[in-house]
């Protein structure tokens, strides 16, 4: 059995304003028009299971994710319903909490047969599909052998932003080193002897167990309490897509560390080892899109979703470039004109501008750093935010300056949850579809053109029962408008 695990946390904070908290970069549609990131990852696997053919006795594959994240990452692969291979089961695992690789690997492992394999894969990552299919073929005989396997690139330039894997000429993985610093970095590019770590893991389930045993006891601990805590019976009803959330109790008490740290950099360093490690060169092409940098040699390269000029800009939205070239410049609605600017990167997004030199676009993190100290939304969330039962945009207002208003979309079927407010009234107008509300103990059905008003600490909520979208404004008024002032009686997707 071949069990492919694709890691989908993160919170891509070198991609700010695009990425954010509650919508990171690898929901989002950065490389592809069409398509997000882990939407990618997921053609990907399917290019590995038609190359390996009759090898792979079952297809499975599971998404893990952060909690927060997961009815987005649901709404995703739904969309894939009718393009991807209907034999291959997709789930989807929620950490509660996001504690980094070690516990996330550490929980693939135990998720299937420990004879099963497992391939680990980032969704962040743009691999030539064909040659990452070719590498997992590859890998099969040292997992046979029980070898961990991992994937190398081999660097074109001293980065400072990748870790990179030390090998021999017999392939044998010697050595994990995390990102270093630019001295460093100079030396392993001049060496020869290190390559680029493309954060893939290939394991028989028993060997990355033993190695927990061995280097990690305390997460491994975690986890298997963790799993025996977990209610894993959505997973069991069918091979469809499934989402189980994690016991929060003992995960969030993982330490939260890389795989690398944990586990890889301990296991090179063992002379007693007996578990074999190699590293296989992949020779295509590939990218980590962490940064604005990244993103813009992507786009240049594909050309998918941009356009690019003689200067090399490459431009999203309505923009006008004069006397400026080497620029990733993108506006969301706005108009943009640059002039005489080099090397630059622009993003405007309703909320919130970036301006930055792309050779310190690794630098964006500070400023997310920054908003956060500052308990600023605009670290967290976009204009337009998802929830489980639909999404709202923030039209006009802040949660201090008296009023709010919002628009506002239920999926058909769905409800928001039951529940009132300290510190707010609200005023609903239907603008498209057909709803049930309660407000206090009454309930009344709305139309298009309809309005309800809800005084403050009034018990309400409102349901879609058509079949299209349900669309309306609120308006809030009161002292406090923030997202924390919600006291929840009932939710049907068990949030408090």
């Amino acid at each position: 059995m071949i069990h492919f695990v694709i890691l989908c946390g993160g919170s891509g904070s070198r991609l700010w304003p695009k990425s954010r908290e509650k919508l990171p970069k690898q929901l989002l549609a950065l490389t592809d028009a069409h398509h997000t990131m882990l939407q990618n990852t997921l053609f990907r696997i399917q290019k590995v299971f038609q190359r390996l053919g009759s090898e792979t006795e079952t297809r499975e594959i599971t998404i893990l994710c952060n909690q927060e994240h997961g009815h987005i990452v649901e709404l995703q692969v739904k969309e894939l319903s009718e393009t991807l291979d209907a034999g291959v089961s997709i789930n989807v695992v929620c950490e509660p909490k996001g504690r980094d690789s070690a516990p996330a690997i550490c929980i693939a492992a135990l998720l299937k047969d420990l004879s099963a394999y497992t391939f680990i894969l980032p969704c962040d990552h743009v691999f030539n599909d064909e040659e990452f299919a070719n590498c997992c073929a590859e890998s099969l005989p040292y997992l046979e052998k029980d070898h961990i396997v991992t994937f190398g690139i081999q660097p074109t330039h001293a980065e400072t932003g990748y870790g990179y894997i030390q090998t021999n000429a017999e392939k044998d993985t010697i050595q994990f080193v995390e990102k270093p610093d630019m001295e460093r970095a100079e030396q392993f590019f001049k060496s020869g002897g290190y390559l680029w770590n493309a954060g893939i893991f290939a394991f028989r389930n028993s060997v990355m167990v033993e190695c927990f045993e061995n280097y990690a006891t305390d997460i491994l601990d975690n986890c298997l309490e963790t799993m025996a805590k977990t209610d894993f019976t959505p997973l069991a009803l069918s091979l469809g897509q499934r989402i189980v959330t994690l016991s929060a109790q003992p995960f969030v008490n993982c330490r939260a560390i890389s795989v690398d740290y944990a586990i890889m950099e301990n296991l090179c360093k063992d002379p007693e080892s007996q578990i074999g490690r190699k590293t296989l060169l992949y020779s295509e092409y590939w990218n980590d899109i962490g940064s604005f940098s990244a993103l813009y040699d992507q786009c240049l390269r594909s050309l998918l979703d941009a356009e690019s000029d003689t200067e090399k800009n490459i431009t999203k939205g309505d923009i006008f470039t004069l006397n400026s070239k080497n620029c990733y410049i993108e506006s969301e609605k706005a108009f943009v004109a640059v002039v005489g600017m080099e090397n630059t990167v622009i993003v405007n997004t309703p909320d919130a501008l970036l301006i930055c030199n792309k050779d310190r676009s690794q630098d964006v993190k500070k400023v997310t750093e920054f908003l956060k100290s500052q308990k600023r939304e605009e670290a967290i969330c976009h204009t337009k935010v998802f929830r489980p039962w639909g999404w709202y945009v923030n039209v006009e207002g802040n949660d201090y300056n008296g009023f709010k208003v919002k628009r506002i979309a239920v999926y058909p079927g769905k409800r928001l949850s039951l529940q009132s407010h300290n510190h707010r009234s609200e005023h609903w107008v239907m603008v498209r579809g057909s709803a049930k509300v309660q407000v206090g103990h009454e309930f009344i059905y709305l139309e298009k053109d309809q309005h309800v008003y809800i005084p403050i600490q009034t018990l309400h909520r409102i349901e879609n029962v058509g079949s299209e979208l349900l669309e309306f404004t609120e308006t809030q008024i009161g002292e406090y408008l923030g997202e924390d002032d919600i006291i929840r009686y009932e939710d049907d997707f068990g949030r408090v």
